[in-house]
């Protein structure tokens, strides 16, 4: 038999079979003895198949069990078998074990991208193509208010606008916001280019989480392709603090797996202390150093819209209304995305008499005119993931005119 072993722990761990391992330019691997024969000639090779020693060449070794090879034809992001050709008077055989992956640790680490919240860039996609000199009018599948969005586009000249949802320029590409559930993206290429496509990602928020969340979502995911998955994933929370940072949710293991989800959040919600989440790359023997997400916090309580003040006024004869109102959230850190109103006949804002309306500022007078009497003024406000929709009060009989 004989094992790959991880050249970092080959005195202490020597029958222990590793998948992969992280020490460039190095194969080991030990074997157990051969049985009812005496006077054996062991020969020693690499291949990248376990039957050709086509990356180093068969050589003998002396009366040993384990050995190791360091030679630069040993290169990161290969598998490669050792091989052991075991000769004696009955003649010879070729041992093989079976494949390990040498992975470059720095780099590993170096791509790895870990984000509080679900996958950004994962499965759930919508896309549209984009045709050279010539604008397109796309409606995605339906989305969430306030929700945050990504679009990447893989052309290198375009306008993009919608008078639907608020759309910021990120590192990635755009942010967008919807104000309601389907909206249309108007993309225009301006001038003559390749053909290309836009893409929209759902998109965790990286650095405020939601009081409501009754679990926290961890994910990570490579820049580049990563052929092996024959590592483990540990995952823990850390709390950032001025003189020495403390691990609040200890280390989990995620197998195989680019998510995890931590379920008690009793030791981090209801504070407002920063967190950062923390992904180790392990094999069976040891883990990388750790991979540390951006600084994200817990909102310590619900939201709650506060109206400031609420007026109605009549201008002439027509019962036509002029209402003004103004409203706050409190707590104040709370960062609102953007505001809605509209006006309806009930308190729950199911009976509208105008489509929901959206303002960006987060604190603001509006003044609506409608040829009403009984109405209502609803205000929702959409705060980042999630939205709190708010009755005011019911109005009835504002106008004594007829």
């Amino acid at each position: 038999m004989v094992y790959d072993t991880d050249p970092e722990f080959l005195e202490m761990i020597r029958l222990a079979d590793v998948d992969v391992h992280f020490k460039l330019s190095v194969l080991c691997a030990s074997w157990t003895d051969a049985t009812h024969h005496e006077t054996v000639l062991y020969e020693v090779g690499v291949g990248l198949t376990n039957v050709i020693d086509d990356i180093i060449p068969f050589q003998y070794v002396n009366d040993i069990s384990y050995f190791c090879f360091n030679s630069s034809a040993i290169q990161a992001d290969n598998t490669y078998f050792f091989l052991l050709r075991s000769t004696c008077s009955a003649g010879s055989t070729i041992s093989s074990s079976d494949g390990v992956m040498v992975l470059n640790g720095d780099d590993l680490r170096n791509s790895l991208d870990v984000q509080p919240g679900r996958n950004c860039f994962g499965k759930e996609y919508d896309s549209v193509a984009l045709q050279t000199n010539s604008s397109v009018i796309w409606k995605p599948k339906p989305l969430l208010l306030g929700q945050g969005y990504v679009i990447t586009l893989d052309v290198f000249a375009y306008e993009i606008h919608s008078d639907d949802a608020s759309i910021i320029k990120s590192i990635s590409g755009f942010v967008i916001i919807p104000f309601k559930s389907n909206i249309y993206i108007t993309i225009r290429m301006p001038f003559a280019q390749p053909p290309g496509l836009a893409f929209l990602y759902v998109c965790p928020n990286k650095d405020v989480l939601p009081f409501s969340i009754n679990e926290l979502i961890v994910n990570w995911m490579f820049s580049k392709p990563v052929q092996s998955s024959s590592f483990v994933y540990m995952v823990g929370i850390e709390k950032i603090q001025a003189v020495n940072n403390t691990l609040v949710l200890p280390y989990q293991k995620a197998t195989h797996s680019f998510e995890h989800r931590l379920t008690d959040l009793s030791s981090i919600k209801g504070t407002d202390d920063a967190y950062v989440a923390k992904v180790r790359i392990c094999s069976i023997t040891h883990c990388l150093e750790d991979v540390v997400s951006n600084p994200f916090t817990i909102d310590q309580s619900g939201p709650e819209l506060q109206v400031e003040a609420l007026s109605a006024e009549s201008y002439d004869q027509a019962a036509c209304l002029s209402l003004h109102a103004r409203w706050k959230i409190v707590p104040a850190e709370f960062r609102v995305s953007f505001h809605q109103y509209t006006l309806a006949l009930d308190k729950r804002g199911n009976e509208k008499l105008i489509p929901w309306r959206s303002v960006a500022n987060t604190s603001l007078t509006i003044q609506v005119k409608y040829r009403f009497l009984n109405i209502c003024l609803s205000v929702r406000s959409i705060i980042e993931q999630y939205y709190v929709k708010c009755e005011v009060q019911y109005i009835s009989n504002l106008v004594s005119q007829q």
